[in-house]
């Protein structure tokens, strides 16, 4: 077993336990490294009282949950790397002054397919393994060991075997909603396992939770625990369709089919991810969380939704299903309410903590993750609402709510790194990525929203629909998608740089044991 260890333990003998927890406690991660919480100097107190532990993590973690966090968040990190390369030649494909592709449409879906599967399907996947490690630990819950390092070398294998079609250009692309794919031998063995492997890792965070769960749990606990059921079910569901697809329809409609019910599961999983992620900042970067008992409740409320979505495949043909609304219908309702409950208990630990501590840490990676995930969050809604068509402002849409759960897993990301016994590579660049990145995103969306109020097409390469607003649209566009490609570019060196340098130091092979 792992993450037996946690911020419930006092860190040195005589010492008052630390408790990250979600009660107003300053919490262990805030204490020990002072620029996620809300006041440097309790933090450095805290280290003349512990100088054990370090600023850097170390004595406050186990090593085996170390080298698990190390594990995913590279899975994480090597991820962004492919998906930022195949970003470039998708961008700067639809952007009138580059057109980097040229006419070669095939190419440029083989690129779209790539960037959205390592940008969203094994990004998230990653991001979703350290985030269920975090939160064991900080819940003082125990993950069992061969499972979930089962589940990362499945999900790893899984990535390398679609990279190969991916970098080589190979197989035919079908861009589905959700999950699009590249129908190639190596991308479906890839997929499977990566989708089987993560769903291990899932279960393995439920398992522990429904043995170690208490009832003051801190509400990340809960969200990490609806995310993971939520993955559960969309793998479980993706192969009942499978299983009920009937033969002899069009290729890419049966494509579609399969992949509709399991793709809206997977949206309640990185929703909960993300207000997983809201709450943890609410703790420590503000000192101020968020109503644990109304927001256990929030949460929890998605569950019954989630399990709709999967119910109904038992009941409709996969077919049907993908044209008679019901799965949007239930995933618009119990999405809609809980997040907009979550989303303003955040708001109002923010407005709290301003009023507490007087000005707010727009310089924590942490805090400026989220809340430029908020707004981005906010902004990706009313793009779905106001104006939508089947246009461009759907990767608008997307691109918001995407975006939000990508900025907010950026944000905490630099934290999860000095628990594993590592800083950041530049601080500077730690407090810049976010708002590089979210004023990167911001333009991306505007351009495409902008685009298809003029008729731009999606998944359309060319301008000859174009007039001289929609190219200025597309054009901004790709300005967006330079700083985007930037922010993710600083990220991936600043958080990827200490990866590499440190594995020596902090290895990624399996634990023989749980301490």
């Amino acid at each position: 077993m792992i993450a037996r260890t946690s911020g419930h333990q006092a860190v040195t003998p005589g010492a008052s336990p630390k408790v990250l927890s979600g009660s107003g406690t300053p919490s262990v991660l805030a204490e020990h490294i002072p620029q996620w919480g809300p006041s440097a100097a309790r933090g450095r107190d805290a280290l003349a009282r512990h100088p054990r532990a370090g600023a850097r993590g170390d004595g406050l973690v186990p090593g085996a949950t170390r080298r698990l966090l190390t594990a995913w968040l590279g899975l994480g990190l090597a991820s962004l790397v492919l998906a930022g390369v195949f970003a470039i030649l998708v961008a700067f494909a639809r952007t009138p002054a580059v057109e980097l592709l040229g006419a070669r449409a095939n190419l440029f879906h083989l690129a779209l397919v790539s960037h959205v599967t390592f940008s969203l399907t094994i990004w998230f996947a990653a991001f979703a393994g350290a985030l269920w490690t975090y939160a064991a630990w900080r819940s003082n819950y125990r993950l069992h060991a061969a499972a979930s390092w089962t589940g990362w070398a499945a999900v790893t294998a899984g990535a390398a075997l679609i990279a190969v079609p991916a970098l080589t250009a190979s197989g035919t692309p079908y861009l589905n909603d959700y999950v699009p794919v590249i129908d190639h031998p190596l991308f479906w063995a890839g997929l499977a396992a990566a989708l089987v492997g993560i769903a291990l890792q899932a279960l393995a965070y439920l398992v522990a939770w429904a043995r170690g769960r208490r009832g003051a749990e801190p509400l990340e606990a809960t969200g990490a625990a609806v995310a993971a059921l939520a993955m559960v079910l969309a793998v479980a569901t993706l192969a009942l369709t499978w299983a009920r697809l009937h033969d002899g329809g069009p290729y890419a409609w049966q494509l579609r089919a399969l992949f509709w019910g399991a793709g809206h599961l997977l949206q309640f999983a990185h929703t909960a991810g993300m207000l997983a992620v809201w709450a943890i900042a609410g703790a420590i970067a503000l000192g101020t969380p968020s109503e644990p008992v109304i927001g256990r409740g929030a949460m929890r409320l998605f569950v019954p939704f989630m399990l709709a979505g999967a119910v109904v495949y038992l009941v409709w043909p996969p077919e049907t299903l993908l044209i008679n609304r019901v799965v949007t219908w239930i995933t618009f309702a119990g999405l809609g309410g809980p997040t907009l409950a979550l989303a303003l208990l955040t708001l109002a630990a923010v407005l709290r903590a301003r009023r507490r501590l007087g000005a707010l840490p727009w310089s924590s990676p942490l805090f400026a993750g989220t809340a430029l995930s908020l707004v981005l969050f906010v902004l990706g809604g009313v793009m779905g609402v106001v104006g939508f068509r089947q246009d461009t402002r759907v990767p608008a849409h997307y691109h918001g709510m995407v975006g939000a759960v990508t900025l907010a897993y950026m944000g905490l990301t630099p934290a999860l790194l000095e628990l594993t016994g590592r800083r950041p590579w530049r601080p500077w660049l730690t407090k810049l990525q976010p708002y590089l990145y979210g004023l990167g995103l911001l333009g991306i969306m505007l351009g495409l929203y902008w685009a298809g109020g003029r008729g731009a097409p999606r998944k359309t390469l060319g301008f000859s629909w174009a007039d001289a607003q929609a190219l200025a649209a597309m054009n901004l566009m790709g300005l967006g998608s330079l700083l985007a490609i930037a922010g993710g570019l600083a990220f991936v060196v600043n958080i990827g740089w200490p990866l590499v340098r440190g594995a020596g130091r902090c290895t990624c092979s399996p634990p023989t044991s749980s301490r």
